[in-house]
């Protein structure tokens, strides 16, 4: 009687199993990399707006001193605390900084 063989063949490595096997992970890549972009783009989006908050609220608060150093600077009010003093208005007064 003769005695079976068992004979392991080698699994050779075909071109389609290599390329269905990479364009499988380009698959994956591109969809992580599509939605880690997308999150990352609405991140940007939101930090925009809160600079764009900032910038709005810096630009009332500019205003706000504006409007007091025109007030403090207002030759009435000059006047009235000259007076105040005891010094006639009779006098030439020249406010600095005003018509800037």
């Amino acid at each position: 009687m003769a005695k079976a063989k068992l004979v392991k063949r080698k699994r050779k490595l075909r071109i389609e199993g290599i390329a269905a096997l990479l364009f499988t992970i380009s698959a994956f890549a591109f969809m992580g990399a599509k939605f880690g972009l997308h999150s990352y783009n609405i991140v940007l989006q939101k930090e925009a707006q809160q600079i764009k908050q900032q910038e709005q609220t810096l630009k009332e608060a500019v205003a706000n001193l504006q409007n007091e150093v025109n007030t403090l600077q207002s030759r009435d009010r000059v006047l009235s605390m000259v007076e105040g003093e005891g010094i006639s208005t009779n006098q030439n007064v020249v406010v600095v900084g005003e018509g800037e």
